[in-house]
């Protein structure tokens, strides 16, 4: 017969073990599927079904966000100046020229020869010189070595001889940018691209070697653009009477071309419109009577002068 001690030693442990599995079973221990620990809720209701003409709506593949740009081409792309589709008028054209001439004068280039030389100066450089013709110019157009190696660039309808090129159009003084645009596009549909790009003025004197040496003596500096240098518009540009430029110009130049609205009525400030900057290091100086003359030119036994200017006919 059992005891009272044993009986109330067995209800303590059936207490104590009922107490454990409670434990266990709250703190997932345990797996008990069918012990119900408290109130629970019934599961919600399944979802109606979708009709079948029902299509989930259209989400965009998720795109990823746009990388800075890292190359110089990509950041070339993002420094080009951006043309406005609608042609500006005069003066429009005008009061945006005054606005920028307000602006401060950069500070001037270095002078070519004063340059570091970043690489060794190559022995000989290849190169496009190309000036524009007119009835303007002299019958003598091929009197002076480097006139007589350019190519020479004239109007659809023009009369004169010792065109090199026709161009589509017919220009005058005032729209010499826009003869020079075109006969930039013509250069970057060339098959073959030289090292330099040399434009001249007709009335330019200059001994053939000097160009020679300018461009050799450039192919070893950074500078990427030589002529008289000017900071008058908020950015650089080269005068027109000879500006030199690297083949990496040009290239930077070819996608802008056409041109929507061009800049300025001078050629060259367009030029220097198209490059839009201020970085001096693309820029050296050539000065002048050092290595070049413009109009005149007289020593001791020479004297050479224009005496009408193609801008005193329009």
């Amino acid at each position: 017969m059992i005891s009272f001690t044993k009986y109330r030693v067995i209800i303590v442990s059936i207490t104590a073990l009922v107490v454990l599995v409670t434990l266990a079973a709250s703190y997932h221990l345990l797996d008990f599927p069918n012990v119900s620990l408290g109130r629970q809720h019934p599961p919600p209701p399944p979802p109606p079904p979708l009709p079948s003409n029902h299509h989930p709506p259209h989400r965009p593949p998720h795109k990823a966000p746009e990388e800075p740009p890292t190359t110089p081409e990509k950041l070339q792309e993002q420094e080009k100046p951006q043309q406005k589709e609608e042609k500006m008028t005069p003066e429009q054209q005008h009061a945006f020229i005054e606005e920028q001439r307000k602006k401060p004068h950069l500070p001037h280039p270095d002078e070519l020869y004063s340059l570091k030389r970043v690489r060794k100066v190559p022995e000989k450089v290849t190169s496009t010189i190309f000036m524009f013709r007119g009835d303007f110019s002299s019958d003598l157009y091929d009197l002076f070595a480097i006139q007589k190696r350019a190519t020479r660039y004239c109007d659809k309808d023009t009369t004169v001889d010792g065109c090199d090129v026709k161009l589509a159009k017919n220009y005058k003084w005032g729209t010499l940018s826009e003869k020079l645009f075109d006969s930039l596009e013509l250069m970057c549909k060339a098959p073959e691209k030289t090292d330099f790009y040399v434009k001249i003025d007709d009335d330019l004197i200059m001994p053939e070697s000097k160009l020679e040496d300018a461009m050799r003596t450039m192919a070893a500096t950074d500078c990427q653009v030589a002529g008289g240098i000017a900071v008058d518009y908020g950015f650089y540009w080269a005068v027109g009477q000879i500006y030199i430029f690297k083949r990496a110009v040009l290239e930077k130049i070819c996608p802008q071309l056409p041109v929507t609205n061009i800049f300025h009525s001078s050629e060259d400030i367009s030029f220097g419109s198209l490059l839009n900057t201020t970085d001096k290091s693309m820029f050296c100086n050539l000065h002048k009577p050092e290595n070049h003359w413009h109009k005149k030119y007289k020593d001791r036994r020479v004297e050479i002068k224009y005496y009408i200017q193609h801008n005193e006919r329009r």
